[in-house]
């Protein structure tokens, strides 16, 4: 792992390293720095999540999200970087654990237990992720539906990402939109006035991008949320709830912020009744769990207890 090279082979790489010496060392030289081993070891990260790395380092991809987000998203991500600890990392390459994680009905979730940090979500991992119950079998067993669905959820969206130049916020801000056209002409003419050729989008994008037009980008993104209603409802199948209606739609989401609670998502009903029946299915596996745990501490005491007749009776024999 790069976290653990010696100064000498750090140093091989010499504009990362210049730029390392230049910022981080002086700042880990401080007087009032404590950590004795920041310090001698400066050009390491302080805390390097080993684990982590150790976890991905096989895969040909893992999923990441941002740590505080507006919007809850999911992508796919090369295994071979070093990650900021601004994202959470999604130790898996299964685009079906994709799909699940981008779902309508995993971000439900994240809503209610997750935290927030002004007015967006501020995803948590022990308070959201671990206590998600994904569908039963799901880690053992792939679903090949979801992760059909999911790898073409994700690469439309990569494609449509290019063609606007737009980030992840900024298309999510589109797909969320009630007044779609309209958002998109002020893009467009925003563009044609500040940058008509272009030239802020790379060479290799540029010339797609710029055939890029307005009616193309309303059906690409109308297709985005089409693609988004397949992969929500592929998801409430795969928990068995297929006779639980979605009815996609704009709704007002009350737990956003009152001056931003448009978004193209499933009805309140179907939030209220996906949010009691995973809290229902949450409860019975960890009653599940707790019952397991109660018969293995069972089976130890009896185990022991045998054990320590045997050896009485050993004694007693004289074996």
């Amino acid at each position: 792992m790069a976290d653990c090279r010696s100064e000498n082979e750090a140093k091989e790489y010499k504009e990362a390293f210049s730029i390392v010496e230049s910022l981080v060392k002086p700042y880990r030289e401080r007087g009032d720095q404590k950590d004795v081993l920041a310090r001698r070891k400066w050009w390491l990260f302080k805390r390097p999540t080993i684990e982590l790395y150790n976890t991905i380092r096989s895969l040909s991809h893992c999923f990441s999200a941002a740590r505080t987000t507006k919007h809850l998203i999911f992508s796919a991500s090369p295994a071979n970087i070093i990650f900021s600890d601004a994202v959470y990392v999604l130790g898996t390459d299964r685009w079906d654990h994709f799909s699940i994680v981008q779902s309508t009905v995993h971000e439900v979730w994240a809503r209610k237990y997750s935290g927030a940090l002004k007015q967006d979500l501020r995803y948590s991992p022990s308070k959201c992720f671990e206590t998600f119950p994904f569908p039963q079998g799901l880690w053992q067993i792939p679903n090949n539906t979801l992760s059909d669905l999911g790898e073409r959820y994700h690469e439309h969206r990569r494609h449509l990402m290019l063609s606007l130049w737009f980030g992840l916020t900024d298309i999510y801000n589109l797909f969320h939109s009630p007044d779609l056209e309209a958002d998109l002409r002020k893009h467009f003419a925003s563009r044609a006035k500040k940058d008509p050729q272009g030239l802020e989008i790379p060479e290799q994008h540029r010339q797609a991008a710029l055939a890029f037009t307005l009616v193309d980008a309303i059906v690409h993104i109308e297709s985005l949320r089409h693609q988004h209603k397949e992969l929500d409802n592929a998801v409430r199948d795969a928990f068995g709830w297929s006779n639980l209606p979605l009815e996609h739609g704009f709704y007002e989401v009350e737990t956003l912020p009152e001056n931003d609670r448009i978004r193209f998502t499933i009805s309140p009903a179907a939030r209220k009744e996906i949010l009691s029946r995973l809290l229902k299915e949450n409860q019975r596996r960890a009653a599940d769990e707790k019952d397991a745990a109660s018969v293995s501490t069972e089976k130890i005491k009896t185990t022991r207890k045998k054990k320590n007749q045997d050896d009485n009776n050993s004694l007693s024999l004289g074996i």
